[in-house]
């Protein structure tokens, strides 16, 4: 895989990470709701979602290829976007 495809899907894999935790932030409350099919649902779109998304993502940027350190930039990504980002929950 060349250079410039490796750093493209790196700053991807952050850039998603980042902005998914932001989205988690978002739809706290619908996640953590004290109903429980109302909660299974959320959890199922935010789940499927975010994979679809991120998968069409590195196929656009690299086929699909997807390697151990992508899915660490995407926590990296998370754990920053997190701190960010908690002001954007909704209780």
């Amino acid at each position: 895989m060349e250079l410039s495809v490796q750093i493209q899907s790196f700053l991807f894999s952050f850039v998603f990470g980042f902005l998914f935790s932001y989205v988690v932030n978002l739809a706290y409350k619908n996640l953590f709701s004290k109903k429980l099919l109302f909660q299974i649902i959320w959890n199922f779109f935010i789940a499927i979602g975010g994979s679809l998304l991120y998968f069409f993502g590195m196929k656009a940027i690299n086929h699909a290829v997807l390697h151990l350190y992508f899915y660490m930039m995407v926590v990296i990504g998370y754990l920053v976007g997190n701190l960010f980002s908690k002001r954007a929950r909704r209780y």
